[in-house]
């Protein structure tokens, strides 16, 4: 009855089951315009973001920090890109014998999205970081 009651009100116009939605009006400087960013614009956001990432992430030690997040009770996998039921650097049979006592986290970036060529790359070394985290956390999480 409820839902009937609030479709039929809907559906004669009352303005409180409607949702406001911004417009595009083509410029952020148009007297309180609203600008929503093309899919360009993102994925050049994006580019430039992982650009800026990826020496950072080269210079970090993925075991060492591994280690140093067990000795802090902190035990988790890192997982793989795109939606698979795995994480890099762990044999899946192994892995799915310890979804239980792990929680798997993703790096930044490590996703089934592919924003261009400096993603690319900081993704090859975002696996490969978390591979050789995976190793050094197995043992913890078994």
């Amino acid at each position: 009855m409820k839902h009937t009651l609030l479709a039929l009100l809907c559906a004669t116009g009352l303005t409180a089951c409607h949702e406001t939605v911004a417009t595009d009006t083509g410029s952020s400087n148009n007297g309180g315009g609203i600008h929503i960013p093309s899919a360009a614009e993102i994925s050049k956001g994006k580019e430039q973001h992982y650009a800026e990432q990826l020496p950072i992430l080269q210079a970090r030690n993925p075991e060492a920090e591994a280690r140093a997040s067990i000795s802090q009770g902190k035990r988790y996998f890192l997982c793989n890109a795109g939606r698979g039921s795995s994480v890099p650097g762990v044999d899946p049979a192994v892995f799915a014998s310890l979804t239980g006592n792990c929680p798997t986290e993703c790096l930044d970036g490590v996703t089934d999205a592919l924003y261009g060529e400096n993603h690319r790359r900081y993704l090859a070394v975002a696996l490969d970081y978390s591979a050789k985290w995976n190793k050094v956390m197995l043992d913890a999480c078994r």
